[in-house]
């Protein structure tokens, strides 16, 4: 299946470099499942996932008195505030059925990812790209979407930007693509996959093997364009992870990060 396009996505461009850093056991995960991981967004450690900047959020309100001002109706405020909760708790189960597996989009490697994700020499960084997770997501049977994220000041923006976000129309996928402007270093590319079931269903994810997302299998070949070993890796912890690669039968690319590299003097 293609990936599944809407229009408050934000679509990355087809060739940008696309990184996933993490530790020996997720990577071992990745060889052995031949999968990537989606992770609930309610299981996220921001609680702000999901949700409305401030600004929305309150103009809720005064969009139903306009409205009923408009059609000449008599305002309920009783009525608007169970409607405003009702539309609220959807986001939230919104938030609890949609699973996501998050990448970096940069051009070159990020030492503060390296540090965020690792916290020692025991795992790796993965290189993509757009281009090739969309050749991934064409064999599987799963509707994914794909949006890079916005970040936005919760406390004063709006989501609407005449240049940056042209969106008037309100949609429950736009508080998936948007984040506090505190996790602007992260410049994630999200993969997104609503759970059919998960949204309606309070019990879903207490049936399920893993309660907090899902494994979705890929082609991990056609994924992966090659394997960065971290910075300060010695010998024998690079040995350790090429010999696992080799174990699951593959033969990617290894390469030293570019931070390992001496000065010149």
């Amino acid at each position: 299946m293609s990936i599944y396009e809407h229009d408050c996505f934000i679509t990355p461009d087809k060739d940008a470099i696309l990184w996933r850093y993490m530790d020996l056991n997720k990577f071992q995960s990745l060889l052995e499942t031949k999968s990537l991981f989606f992770c609930r967004v309610d299981k996220f450690s921001d609680p702000f996932e999901g949700s409305l900047p401030k600004i929305e959020a309150e103009y809720r309100f005064e969009e139903h008195k306009r409205m009923d001002y408009e059609f000449d109706r008599k305002f309920n405020e009783e009525l608007v505030i169970k409607n405003i909760n009702g539309i609220g708790s959807l986001h939230q189960r919104l938030k609890k059925g949609t699973v996501v597996n998050c990448w970096h989009s940069n051009s070159n490697e990020s030492d503060a990812m390296w540090q965020l994700y690792l916290k020692d020499n025991e795992g790796v960084a993965i290189q993509s790209s757009v281009d090739k997770i969309a050749n991934v997501i064409r064999d599987i049977p799963e509707k994914i979407g794909i949006s890079k994220v916005r970040y936005l000041n919760y406390e004063t923006d709006r989501w609407y930007d005449r240049v940056k976000y042209p969106i008037h129309g309100y949609n429950l996928y736009i508080p998936l693509v948007h984040k506090r402007i505190e996790f602007e270093h992260e410049r994630e590319v999200r993969l997104i996959y609503d759970v059919p079931d998960a949204v309606h269903d309070a019990e879903y994810w207490d049936r399920q093997p893993n309660g907090i997302g899902k494994f979705i299998n890929i082609n991990i070949e056609t994924l992966i364009e090659k394997i960065i070993l971290p910075p300060t890796i010695d010998s024998k912890a690079a040995f350790k992870i090429e010999q696992l690669v080799k174990s699951y039968g593959y033969n990617f690319k290894f390469e030293k990060s570019v931070l390992s590299k001496k000065p010149w003097f």
